[in-house]
């Protein structure tokens, strides 16, 4: 009896490209798209429509200064086991408890993915009434203290091209979407370190956030303290402000950064 050979379908011949290229990514950290379509064997163009595919859905993110490829933090909030390997959420859990415990209020923790954030860990706040967010949910960087605190320590050719392509609707009467108020907003929040959202992302809700710095000297993640708005006032934001920086730039520390290298 002659051998059975398998099809080959067009479209799972698409997503063993989507796979390899998912590998490639992980194994360079980043790569541009002749480089991609040249190591797995394709034509650029039918490389770029599976990227396109990819960034739809989150798993692929495109650097708009060098063109360059690279994998998305959603895919850590989908595999456990890779946000293990990469350290942040162990490193995180005794600063974001300790946190939690002091301001007894939901504290998150956020990576930047491309030009938006995703919630990879969650501790809910001790009180009756609280705020509670979703892992593995993606978000806004431009309003939400989480999304501000990253979204301010862009690199500036960085920053300019978000401000061009994402367009920035009003969440709540309080969002800013105005480009130089919103560029002004992002100065104060680099130079006090710290970010607040006064119910510009939802109503009701407030929260006091600030950057996580990677070894390179990127802000990369953020840590966020939420509260419902009626315990969450600009004030109490402000008191909370000092020891969210502290459990920021702990973590930090763990991850090998060096404060000068903020810049």
């Amino acid at each position: 009896m002659p051998a059975v050979r398998a099809k080959s379908y067009p479209s799972a011949v698409a997503v063993e490209r989507a796979v390899e290229l998912l590998y490639l990514l992980g194994e360079r950290g980043e790569a541009a798209l002749p480089v991609l379509a040249r190591d797995i064997g394709s034509s650029r163009s039918a490389v770029r429509r599976i990227l396109t595919a990819l960034r739809r859905k989150g798993l692929v993110e495109i650097d708009p200064v060098t063109d360059h490829y690279s994998l998305s933090w959603l895919v850590l909030s989908l595999a456990r086991s890779r946000q293990d390997r990469v350290g942040l959420r162990e490193v995180a859990l005794l600063p974001m408890t300790e946190l939690r415990d002091l301001t007894k209020e939901t504290v998150t923790l956020n990576v930047k993915s491309g030009f938006q954030r995703v919630c990879i860990e969650q501790l809910e706040g001790l009180e009756e009434v609280r705020w509670q967010g979703e892992i593995g949910r993606i978000d806004i960087l431009y309003a939400g203290a989480g999304g501000k605190s990253l979204l301010a320590y862009f690199p500036p050719a960085e920053l300019d091209a978000y401000l061009e392509q994402v367009a920035r609707r009003p969440l709540t009467p309080h969002t800013v979407v105005d480009r130089e108020a919103l560029e002004r907003e992002l100065a104060q929040i680099r130079q006090r370190g710290y970010a607040t959202g006064g119910q510009d992302r939802q109503l009701g809700v407030t929260g006091v956030s600030a950057p996580i710095f990677n070894d390179a000297g990127a802000a990369f993640a953020s840590i966020t303290v939420a509260a419902p708005a009626v315990r969450g006032t600009p004030e109490q934001l402000d008191l909370w402000a000092p020891a969210v920086i502290r459990a920021a730039a702990r973590i930090s520390d763990t991850l090998g950064h060096w404060p000068d290298e903020a810049g």
